[in-house]
Order: C-alpha cells, then structure tokens, then sequence
C-alpha cells in the first residue's frame, strides 16, 4: 500500500496543483508534523479523502482537498500536553482544543482564504458545535459563494469525524480504545443524523468503510 506521502503527491499530480500551492500545502503541514506526527497524518487521510467525497458528489476536488489537508494546521498552536492527550480529558484541555479552529483559520488567511472559511466551520456542525460566533468574511463572498462555503464545510466535518472516530486510540466514545467496523458506522450515524442519507451512500460507494485507506 502507497504510503501518505505517495498518496499525497500523486494527489497532486492528479488535481493539477500548482507549485505554488503545493509548496504552501507543503510547509503548513511540514510545521504540524514537526509538533504530532499523527495530527500531520490525520490531516493528509482528512484531506485525501475530502477529496474522494468531492469527486463522488460532483464537486471541486480541489476545494475540499485543500480544506481538508489543512483544516487542522491550526493544532500546531495548541500546548503539546493537551495536544498529545488521549484519555482523562477535562473542560480545560477541550477550551483549549476548541481554539484550533480559530488558529487553523488565522493561519490560513491570506494564504488559503477560501480554505480558511471551510476550516472554521469544520467543527460547527456538530453536538456543541464551535465557535458559537463566526467572524465576518475578508472577502466579500456572494451569497450562494458563502452557502457553498458551508456545504463544504459539512463535507470536511464528516471526513473529520470519520477518520477521527476510526484511527484514534482515546477514550472520546468510551474506553480508550481504537473503533471501527459496525460500531463505528452506528456511531458514525448517530452523530450526523442530518446526513444519514449521504453516510450511507458514502459507504456503499467505499469512500466510508474498510476501502476508505486505499
């Protein structure tokens, strides 16, 4: 099997990226790997797979490639401590995590502008979804503009979820513990009631499931 990095380059050959983009993919990622090297992995699968979801629904791979392989570089920000926790997780370590979504964006502007929307939301969707109060646009974005912008961010949210749920060892869902199979799936579900349908249909087509890594 093709390691990440293979996978991440072929990626590129595939979508066409820029040297320019690619070089700027490249040195976020660079700079969360030398902080957690499974934050780093987390956001190429998130990315690869973003991408996948996109190409399955009709939408800019590329769009959703780059929110995904980015939507968490803001974590570089986050104290190792709580970074690197994987059990007894208490309200300060989560207020502390919360603000990676506000980092990934402040990051990402002005770089990846569009991204850094996607990124922000990426983490709204959800039970107790943050930030509570999203800031206005820099850029005067149309209204179906900001409407793609959030749909978007819903896809990153399940692709976060989903590789989240299925590759770390914590104790978020119970013991601490690595989940996958059905169990995943019916967590998966009931998490992401909205988007029963598309889940569904994400795992027949392979996207979700044992094919996802591939």
């Amino acid at each position: 099997m093709a390691s990440l990095e293979e996978m991440l380059g072929s990626t590129y050959e595939e979508l066409g990226v820029s040297e320019q983009n690619k070089g700027s993919i490249n040195a976020f990622l660079a700079i969360i790997k030398l902080k957690d090297i499974p934050t780093y992995e987390h956001n190429v699968r998130v990315g690869l797979l973003s991408k996948r979801i996109a190409q399955h629904m009709h939408l800019d791979p590329n769009a959703l490639f780059y929110a995904g392989t980015l939507h968490d570089v803001g974590k570089a920000l986050i104290p190792p401590e709580t970074l690197k926790k994987t059990e007894g997780f208490d309200a300060n370590d989560m207020a502390l995590m919360k603000k990676h979504v506000e980092y990934s964006y402040q990051l990402l502007r002005g770089v990846h502008e569009f991204s850094a929307e996607i990124a922000l939301r990426h983490h709204y969707f959800q039970e107790k979804g943050y930030p509570k109060k999203l800031p206005k646009p820099k850029v005067a974005y149309s209204g179906n503009t900001q409407l793609m912008i959030n749909y978007y961010a819903r896809l990153l949210s399940l692709a976060d979820f989903y590789d989240a749920l299925t590759t770390r060892n914590n104790d978020k869902h119970g013991e601490k513990r690595q989940i996958g199979g059905d169990e995943a799936k019916a967590i998966f579900l009931a998490k992401n009631k909205d988007q029963r349908y598309l889940i569904e249909e994400l795992y027949k087509a392979g996207i979700f499931g044992q094919q996802a890594a591939q």
